[in-house]
């Protein structure tokens, strides 16, 4: 199977017949190759250029550059290791002046985009492609990392749980260890845990550490216990990342040391345990702001609303996310893009407790992907989509074993309250209707009128839901959506499975008020038989036909960049788009067929068995 590789072509029209694709030297704004030149800071590297040519290209990879430009990097998602990528670029409803770039594995300085929104699609042999939006002004943008997921899946952290499984109480700590500047592995660095253990890097910059704890059985639902990672290389700053839960499990880490003395260090202590009352008030504000924006989508008196309108094709699910980095509040100094289902995998262990229960984890991943694909929608800024703490959502590069399988056994469920897009999902701690004055914890609920063993707040349009399991538990939250300890509860002392508890506290279990009015996208969660895609448009809407041709019905559309699901492909009305001309067709549900040629599938080849 090839590496689909970008072509020259103008969309037009969703599903018209568009010219033939152009020449290379035929963009309007590239009159030639473009010159790929990396300075010292990304490892020398060059392709020849016609010398009438050279002036005039006007985007390049040189280092430079110091305007109208953004560092990129591409890295593989699970190991963190550099990666030499293709690039297309194009400005949005531009697809004709689509220009390729190659960009090798040290990274490189994207320069000369004039002013405007462009869509990148970023791939590499043998990883899913990631596509995203660039945002280009006259400032130097900020430097962004794009993570790409191989498409055979690892089965490494697996093993590694399997590891801590035999053990009771053990947990496999294992990352790879970078130098920053030039992403090449550092063999002999020295990792110490807190527990004592230690490890040293091989060639491929990978350490593993196991270690045994002690849960304190005396504490009712108590938190984890923590421990650090420690660690150093000659010529390098030491780092340390603190506060990292002990699960029992296993968990991956990528550390980037940066050339210098001395040490840094990264709080990771968990947002459950986490009693930085600032950032919490700063979140629970934005959260507020956001649900008064929302209020518009709540059910009036008389309204009705079933779940059947809501298909898991008729939902566009956003195919990536980028994650403002290196925040202060929502205001971030770096950008990470990782395709949606990753973006789940690893920062839902942020949010959730990674030992909860594999249902109780299940149902966060819904909360935290509609969240993620709710911020792709409505943007915090024009270079990212949300930031990666507690004032938006928390997510770190790490993975958990538990929670990489929770997003895949719910991969592309989200919650919609209109059957087009994702909804506002909230949750917080502890959403029970009573403020225990003893227990210490900030209760941010304005409304505390559905009393003890109650969530909601009706004076947010969030109705009173019964919740017997919160009862007696001191209000940790504002009242809206989810009650994360509620899932776990439900989950753990009550046998209720991921989909019961996400209608559970998101529509009143088929019985909608207010704004508990969100419906789950699809009943199902992933496909195994199915294979991943991404509408490519470059900015325009596409026709989803009731069969494979453009003579069929116009059943829906689907937005720019939207995920799917291909079922099976078969042969119909021959179609020009993105990636030139073609007759295949992808079902991507009962009666709902897009053409291939406007589909990003990492391939030239059919991914998908015969309809």
């Amino acid at each position: 199977m090839t590496s689909r590789r970008i072509r020259f072509s103008s969309p037009g029209r969703c599903l018209a017949a568009a010219p033939a694709p152009l020449a290379r030297s035929g963009l309007p704004w590239l009159a030639g190759l473009s010159t790929l030149i990396m300075g010292s800071a990304f490892a020398g590297q060059s392709a020849p250029v016609a010398p009438a040519a050279a002036e005039a290209a006007r985007i390049a990879v040189r280092s430079d550059a110091s305007a109208a430009a953004f560092d990129l990097r591409v890295r593989d998602s699970v190991s963190g290791r550099a990666l030499p990528a293709q690039l297309s670029l194009a400005p949005l409803g531009r697809a004709a002046d689509r220009q390729s770039l190659d960009l090798a594995a040290a990274g490189g300085r994207v320069a000369g985009l004039a002013r405007g929104e462009y869509r990148l699609t970023v791939s590499a042999p043998g990883y899913l492609p990631v596509v995203t939006t660039v945002h280009s002004d006259a400032a130097l943008g900020l430097p962004t990392t794009v993570w790409l997921a191989p498409k055979l899946e690892s089965e490494a952290l697996d093993l590694l749980a399997l590891k801590a499984a035999e053990c009771r109480d053990c947990s496999v700590l294992s990352g790879h260890v970078y130098d920053q500047r030039s992403g090449q592995p550092l063999v002999g660095a020295r990792v110490r845990s807190g527990l004592g253990e230690r490890a040293t890097t091989d060639a491929d910059g990978y350490f593993e550490v196991r270690g045994k704890f002690a849960q304190d059985a005396s504490k009712h639902e108590a938190l984890p216990p923590t421990t650090s990672l420690d660690i150093e290389a000659p010529g390098y700053r030491a780092q340390r990342l603190e506060g990292l839960s002990l699960v029992n499990d296993s968990s991956h880490f990528v550390v980037d040391l940066q050339r210098g003395s001395g040490r840094s260090v990264e709080k990771r202590v968990h947002v459950q345990a986490d009693d930085n009352a600032a950032a919490r008030r700063e979140r629970e504000a934005v959260m507020s702001k956001l649900d008064a924006d929302n209020a518009g989508q709540a059910m009036r008196a008389g309204q009705t609303l079933a779940a059947a309108q809501v298909s898991a094709t008729a939902v566009s699910v956003p195919s990536s996310i980028r994650v403002g980095t290196s925040c202060s509040g929502r205001s971030c100094s770096g950008v990470s893009v990782y395709s949606l289902e990753d973006y789940v995998a690893k920062g839902l262990d942020e949010e959730w407790i990674p030992s909860w229960h594999a249902q109780s984890l299940a149902a966060g991943a819904v909360a935290y992907r509609t969240y993620g694909a709710y911020f792709v929608a409505h943007p915090i800024s024009s270079r990212y989509d949300i930031c990666n703490t507690t004032s938006c959502q928390v997510f770190n590069a790490d993975s958990v074993s538990a929670t990489v399988a929770a997003a895949k056994a719910t991969a592309g469920v989200i919650l919609s309250r209109d059957g087009k897009s994702a909804a506002f999902s909230e949750y917080s701690s502890e959403n029970n209707a009573w403020d225990d004055p003893s227990d210490g914890l900030s209760c941010s609920n304005n409304d505390l009128s559905c009393g003890n063993g109650n969530n909601g707040s009706p004076r947010n349009n969030w109705p009173c839901l019964s919740d017997s399991v919160g009862k007696g538990k001191g209000c940790f939250g504002h009242g809206r959506g989810m009650s994360q300890w509620g899932t776990q509860r439900w989950a753990a002392n009550n046998g209720r499975d991921w989909k019961w508890i996400t209608d559970h506290y998101f529509n009143n279990n088929d019985k909608p008020a207010g704004m508990r009015n969100a419906f789950r996208s699809n009943g199902g969660g992933s496909n195994p038989g199915g294979a991943p895609g991404t509408v490519d448009t470059n900015g325009t809407p596409l026709n989803v036909r009731s069969g494979p041709g453009t003579g069929h019905s116009v059943v829906g559309t689907l937005a720019d960049g939207s995920s799917v699901t291909i079922q099976c492909q078969t042969n119909g009305t021959s179609v020009t788009g993105t990636f030139g001309t073609s007759s295949i067709w992808n079902r991507i549900g009962s009666g709902r067929f897009i053409p291939d040629a406007y589909t990003q599938t990492g391939s030239d080849s059919r991914v998908a068995p015969d309809c």
